[in-house]
């Protein structure tokens, strides 16, 4: 499918973040759903691509999907959303250091047209949600703009089904170590994406097209739409393959203890840096499942 460029960060990082060749895929391996098996495995484990946060009328959930869920004994996501202590983590961690406003950081018709829809929106404007970090405000701002008043979360519905099925769940990685990525990116950067995002309209435009081929389980396309986008350009290392490569040997544990259901964000499967290329590389069979 032919996509759109993606110009704003925080779109890109619905399919990334938990807040985004020789093994390359085949052009016609199209699918969210991956069953890994070999390399010594008695049972399979799958990949699932995710979307962190969709409307609910577009969210689906078939039966491929719900047979290899069941099928498997541990849920692994990016993050941990079982862990007790993730909520109070997440609170700590997404204010500014020293509690600084970045109010003063905006330009006057930005901070104005942020503060109004923060207000509208969440009934706080800059004043008291300023000291939020600038990825936690975008993905606010984004969250309020999507084109439905109900949304659904794939993590959230991993979490019900584990919760149901008295499954363990376990992370990938920890949501300090996501926050360490964005305090790698300068803020200026972060705040201009921010601002865009209440001024212009581009920003859903590219929403809608990432969704329609989220939905087309095209992760060619959707890799293609991620790193076209500025940021990515120059933090994509930090942002997708590094966070791969560290989680190779992660998930190589998990699967060889006991078949694991692993649910990423869709932008980290495809190309030869992706999750899927690499587990080739390291030996493993990995197949669509359509």
């Amino acid at each position: 499918m032919n996509t759109v460029k993606s110009k704003h960060l925080i779109v890109t990082l619905f399919l990334v973040m938990l807040v985004f060749p020789v093994v390359a895929n085949d052009g016609d391996e199209n699918s969210l759903l991956w069953k890994i098996s070999g390399k010594g495995l008695e049972k399979e484990s799958y990949l699932f691509g995710t979307i962190h946060i969709i409307c609910q009328d577009q969210f689906f959930m078939d039966e491929r999907i719900e047979n290899a869920l069941e099928s498997t004994q541990k849920i692994a996501l990016e993050l941990n959303m079982m862990d007790p202590n993730m909520m109070a983590e997440m609170q700590q961690l997404s204010i500014n250091e020293g509690f600084k406003n970045i109010k003063g950081e905006f330009t006057g018709d930005q901070a104005v047209a942020l503060d109004e829809f923060l207000i509208k929106s969440y009934g706080a404007g800059l004043d008291q949600l300023g000291v939020l970090k600038p990825f936690v405000l975008s993905s606010m701002v984004m969250i309020k703009r999507l084109p439905c008043e109900e949304q659904s979360s794939y993590e959230m519905y991993f979490v019900e089904k584990a919760k149901d099925r008295k499954m363990e769940m376990v992370g990938l990685e920890s949501f300090a170590f996501q926050v360490g990525i964005f305090d790698e990116i300068p803020q200026k950067m972060q705040i201009d994406d921010l601002a865009k995002l209440v001024t212009e309209d581009e920003g859903m435009e590219e929403f809608e097209s990432l969704v329609a081929a989220y939905l087309e389980e095209d992760i060619e396309g959707l890799y293609e739409m991620i790193t076209e986008n500025e940021m990515f350009k120059e933090y994509g290392n930090l942002l997708l393959a590094d966070r791969n490569a560290n989680w190779i040997p992660i998930i190589e544990e998990l699967i060889h203890q006991q078949p694991t259901f692993i649910a990423v964000g869709s932008g980290h499967l495809a190309s030869e840096t992706g999750v899927i290329a690499l587990l080739r590389k390291a030996g493993y069979t990995v197949e669509a499942v359509n």
